[in-house]
């Protein structure tokens, strides 16, 4: 998260830094870490230890419900990965206050612009695996529903019939949802720190169909050498194609029809030259959707 300068809060800040106390009366706060017109955070301190205070929007509610709950698992059952500490939450006021972690993002732009390490890529994809051996047991409503989202983007018209048929067959392959998953891991939600990968932003996270974090990385990481052969490898090494290429190319077209309906809105050369390399990973992901079925049998 880049901090801004201005340290003024505006009328709406104060709002909801006030709700942030009320959940929290100890905390301190500073300056205004990451404004948007989804949620506020702000730095401070709880008790001498730094501490960062999430105040989400009235209209975005739910996705705080979602973060305090995944706290709420990590408290029945702790996460085989870092996460940041929880100091105090509150559903109704939509607050979540937790720890500050000492360090840096592994890289601040969802498109990364600067080299990824490959001890950085490792240190992510060995989290992935041990998240998707975690077996916490949330409720019923945790599982996306993957039927429901094909359906919406077919509504869309970008799916032949061919292309249609072909990932309901390899989703009814797949079976259910039933991986615990980070569900928006961007390296900015991943911060080094201690010598460690630690995940923060817990508000989209789920049970996916396996390879949903595998697949969002694939595609944002196109730009780095050899991220994409290496997140391929992790895909390979699951133990059968149920639990590798399967839901992988189901999670990876989700993830590009959603990028890049996204980038149709951007105007700038970046942005452009992004969308065309979008479109590519398209219509690779659909030649091997059919590669996928053909091999299956």
């Amino acid at each position: 998260m880049k901090t801004e300068s201005e340290a003024a809060l505006t009328p709406a800040d104060r709002h909801l830094v006030g709700l942030a106390l009320e959940v929290c009366p100890g905390f301190a706060p500073g300056e205004v870490v990451y404004r948007s017109r989804t949620s506020l955070v702000v730095g401070g301190t709880l008790d001498g230890v730094e501490a960062l205070a999430k105040v989400r929007t009235p209209d975005w509610r739910r996705q705080c419900l979602r973060e305090i709950d995944t706290y709420d698992l990590f408290d029945a059952v702790p996460p085989p990965v870092p996460v940041p500490r929880r100091f105090a939450s509150d559903k109704e006021r939509a607050v979540l206050v937790m720890e500050r972690l000492a360090g840096e993002v592994l890289a601040p732009d969802r498109f990364p612009v600067t080299p990824v390490s490959p001890k950085d890529l490792a240190g992510v994809l060995a989290a992935v695996e041990r998240l998707r051996h975690w077996r916490p047991a949330p409720a019923e409503g945790w599982s996306v529903d993957y039927r429901g989202m094909l359906d919406g983007v077919r509504a869309q018209g970008v799916f032949d019939d061919e292309h249609w048929t072909s990932l309901l067959r390899l989703l009814e392959l797949s079976g259910p949802p039933r991986e615990f998953g980070h569900g928006d891991l961007v390296l900015a939600n991943v911060v080094r720190s201690r010598g460690r990968e630690v995940l923060i932003d817990w508000a989209s996270s789920a049970l996916y169909l396996p390879c949903l974090d595998l697949a969002q990385l694939w595609m944002l990481l196109g730009d780095v050498p050899g991220a994409r052969a290496r997140i391929e490898v992790a895909v390979a090494e699951r133990a059968d194609e149920r639990d590798g290429m399967m839901p992988f190319l189901v999670n990876l077209t989700l993830l590009l029809y959603r990028e890049r309906r996204a980038h149709r809105r951007f105007t700038d050369d970046a942005s452009r030259a992004r969308a065309v390399r979008l479109d590519a990973a398209w219509e690779l992901t659909r030649h091997r959707v059919r590669q996928c079925l053909a091999t299956a049998g």
